[in-house]
């Protein structure tokens, strides 16, 4: 089964920090079918995206699908908490690039 990576099936994927203790991720489509094809697929899981960040599934604390908006969100528990030592993104905006490479099978 081929598949494409979600970046080439969103229009924006981003992240930004929800408080100093969390990230939240948006994906947001233009077009209902890739929505709902990527929705469907089963690809954009708590399951997946814990698996994308190498967390465990109890540091994702929220996921949903807002149909009406077309958009997937994704809150996680930061690593490490914003500004602390270690921290190389204090705005939580760079930390989009794994979930924009988990794989959506193209049949679905």
């Amino acid at each position: 089964m081929a598949h494409r990576p979600l970046h080439q099936l969103a229009d924006i994927v981003r992240s930004k920090n929800a408080g100093p203790y969390r990230i939240t991720f948006d994906v947001i489509f233009t077009d209902r079918a890739r929505y709902e094809h990527v929705r469907d697929s089963g690809a954009i899981t708590p399951e997946s995206v814990a698996s994308a960040y190498g967390l465990p599934l109890s540091q994702i604390s929220s996921f949903f699908h807002i149909d009406q908006a077309m958009a997937i969100k994704v809150t996680i528990i930061r690593p490490r908490a914003q500004g602390s030592g270690g921290d190389g993104d204090m705005y939580g905006c760079q930390h989009h690039v794994p979930l924009m490479k988990i794989a959506v099978p193209e049949d679905a």
